[in-house]
């Protein structure tokens, strides 16, 4: 690996103009330059493209396509195809990184050649909340790591595919359940505010109901020790009920 790995920053985008031109910024701003950012985008029909074209001519570092797509996890699939850096960050285009000194921060981390995800935390754009800390499988099973949060190692995508496209919204949590206990994916995380989210984005207004009726297969199958001490505590509940039931009869 490089002493400056060039790190691979994806928006994917649709009608974003109000707020596109805030999170081209923010990536333009940092002081760690080796960076591409990708912006993927489904078509729009207001001012985006204008508003990325005229920062593409200023600053080179800025590619982005215009096409037809099937949701945001598609949009960010075509940008991981796209990506030429040895890093991968998905920043949507309502979001922006917390400071300029975001990327030059991690860099000492991405140079361990042993690390493949490392990830810190958001701080929400209207409440000004902080979110979430360490996690470890039994939080992750009930909330996810903010991909605005995570750095992902190209080679991650390479073993484990793309995000799920079946998945409306939380593809991403699929995808991070996935990778979490793979013991060949080494992960770190970091005390450090990433990005600053907006969740009143896509994800919050969109319900993903096949991903919580897939919930037990894929518990089962990415947290196979959890899942098995749920399945007693949840008959255990069931047997407790049927007892009580009895006992008052």
């Amino acid at each position: 690996m490089s002493e400056l790995p060039l790190i691979s920053v994806i928006t994917p985008t649709l009608n974003s103009a109000t707020t596109i031109e805030n999170c081209l910024r923010s990536v333009i701003q940092q002081t760690y330059k080796n960076i591409e950012h990708l912006i993927i985008d489904g078509l729009s029909s207001d001012a985006s493209l204008d508003i990325i074209k005229k920062y593409q001519t200023e600053y080179s570092h800025i590619r982005f396509i215009s096409e037809k797509d099937m949701g945001i996890y598609d949009a960010m699939n075509k940008g991981i195809n796209m990506a030429k850096g040895e890093w991968l960050f998905f920043l949507g285009s309502d979001d922006i990184l917390y400071d300029e000194n975001v990327f030059s921060t991690l860099v000492p981390l991405f140079n361990n050649l042993k690390l493949k995800i490392i990830y810190g935390n958001i701080i929400t754009k209207i409440s000004g909340k902080e979110y979430d800390g360490k996690f470890n499988s039994l939080k992750l099973l009930n909330r996810n790591i903010c991909h605005q949060s995570i750095f992902s190692h190209k080679s991650v995508f390479d073993k484990l595919g793309g995000f799920d496209i079946k998945y409306k919204s939380l593809a991403d949590w699929h995808f991070n359940m996935r990778w979490f206990n793979d013991k060949q994916i080494k992960h770190k995380y970091i005390d450090l505010l990433i990005a600053c989210y907006n969740e009143n984005g896509y994800g919050p207004n969109n319900p993903d109901l096949r991903f919580f009726q897939d919930w037990d297969y894929n518990t089962k199958k990415y947290f196979p020790k959890i899942s098995r001490k749920l399945y007693k505590y949840k008959n255990k509940m069931i047997v407790g009920k049927m007892m009580k039931v009895l006992w008052d009869v």
